[in-house]
């Protein structure tokens, strides 16, 4: 029963860092845009970093145990991503040819996370 406890602290912990990460750079792309085109632009920046972070954290093997995996993978990328942010766009203007492109564009991160922790993890030996 601690192990969930700790597992569950190690996840709020990781979301609240990468929230803060997120705001962090929320408002350094924000600096170098208007108000409009600033926010979808962060939006992007954002989700495809976290995406990609969270593929690499699924195979990668620094991550391969479960403390590192809540951590990181649910915790930090998870409080880093919004995707509910994208959901809200879409509900409010529709789905763009932008949003598309954006949730493309995260799956296709994911991918190529996920790709470079499975290289490093052959590199290790672990399967």
């Amino acid at each position: 029963m601690l192990a969930n406890w700790r597992v569950a602290g190690l996840v709020f912990l990781g979301g609240a860092i990468g929230s803060m990460l997120r705001h962090v750079v929320h408002d350094w792309v924000a600096s170098y845009f208007q108000f409009p085109t600033s926010e979808i632009i962060s939006l992007g920046v954002i989700n495809l970093i976290g995406s990609y972070f969270l593929g690499l954290t699924i195979r990668h093997p620094l991550f391969l145990t479960d403390n590192r995996q809540a951590f990181f993978g649910y915790g930090v990328a998870g409080g880093f991503t919004t995707m509910s942010a994208i959901t809200y766009f879409i509900v409010v203007e529709d789905l763009t040819s932008d949003i598309a492109l954006m949730l493309f564009s995260a799956v296709v991160c994911f991918a190529l996370g996920w790709h470079q922790g499975r290289r490093a993890a052959k590199k290790k030996g672990v399967r």
